[in-house]
């Protein structure tokens, strides 16, 4: 194996530009101040591409995202994304005096691709005018500009803080019938514990084993092994933005899931041991206040 490069800095896509600052109306005037209610939102997205699925058996160890050893033909057919997100809601109550009774400003995104994955091998470009928004084998979306709503203060407001962190895939470290579960949000697990099917790389189930178990979109990239040019935004930045913002709005959409399978793992489930899947004690709960309706992609 071939010595890690060492990587450039991630390429910056940004989806609307901004930056994190307060938009208009924020100024403040003169005059007699008044009580006011300040809504914020914000998330962000590191994400690592793995192997699923592969054409043939193999027991070598899976080495990228293409070929699961050096000296045989075991060809990766399907790959997918794991990831953790981080989200921020809060209302905080203000005294001030500003220019308009109300004021807003959208939640914006940037893409940060890597070009490189996390042993070090590249896949293709990630950037050029026409590439600007491919995600690459690995990278992060982050809120350039959070989601901010300030108004005068009402009786239906109250002031929360709520930070959730989480992810998608748990770590299973031992299997039946006594299940164990160490940290599963370190996207820098090696890629041989992500097949769906261990027989791939251990000609049976082995542990510790990357289980996904949220169902949120991971973006899985069937038909071949991974390259950049296999994604949807290579070279078409008109598709790559879509799938980009249904990327998003899914992993938004998977914080208010009324069926717990579909929120994310925390990232250590002490409440599960000895079960086969993440009980609704080790997921997200609810989170009443998130909005992908305040996400702005122009």
């Amino acid at each position: 194996m071939p010595e890690n490069p060492s990587p450039p800095q991630p390429v910056s896509n940004s989806l609307s530009g901004g930056t994190w600052v307060s938009g208009p109306g924020f100024d403040q005037a003169s005059g007699t101040p008044v009580p006011y209610a300040e809504y914020r939102q914000w998330m962000t997205i590191e994400y690592t591409r793995n192997p699923w699925y592969t054409q043939l058996y193999s027991n070598s160890e899976v080495r990228n995202l293409s070929q699961l050893s050096a000296t045989e033909v075991k060809n990766v057919t399907v790959t997918s994304f794991h990831y953790n997100v981080t989200v921020h809601n809060s209302c905080t109550f203000l005294s001030g005096t500003y220019d308009l009774s109300a004021s807003y400003q959208p939640q914006k995104f940037v893409l940060m691709s890597e070009k490189f994955d996390k042993v070090g091998y590249s896949y293709g470009e990630v950037s050029g005018p026409n590439n600007e928004y491919v995600f690459g084998p690995q990278g992060s979306l982050l809120t350039t500009q959070p989601y901010v709503l300030r108004k005068p203060k009402e009786s239906s407001d109250f002031e929360y803080s709520l930070t959730q962190v989480g992810t998608t895939h748990s770590m299973q470290v031992s299997g039946p019938p006594n299940f164990r579960y160490s940290v599963g949000s370190e996207i820098g697990q090696e890629y041989s514990l992500y097949l769906q099917d261990h027989a791939d790389v251990m000609g049976g189930t082995s542990y510790p084993y990357a289980r996904r178990e949220c169902f949120a979109d991971n973006f899985y990239l069937a038909g071949g092994a991974y390259n950049t040019s296999s994604e949807p935004g290579f070279g078409d930045n008109v598709a790559g933005v879509q799938r980009l913002i249904a990327f998003v709005e899914s992993a938004g959409a998977a914080l208010q899931a009324t069926q717990y399978q579909q929120r994310y793992s925390v990232p250590l489930p002490i409440n599960s041991d000895n079960y086969g899947l993440v009980l609704e004690a080790d997921r997200l709960t609810i989170n009443p206040y998130y909005s992908t309706s305040f996400h702005d992609y122009s």
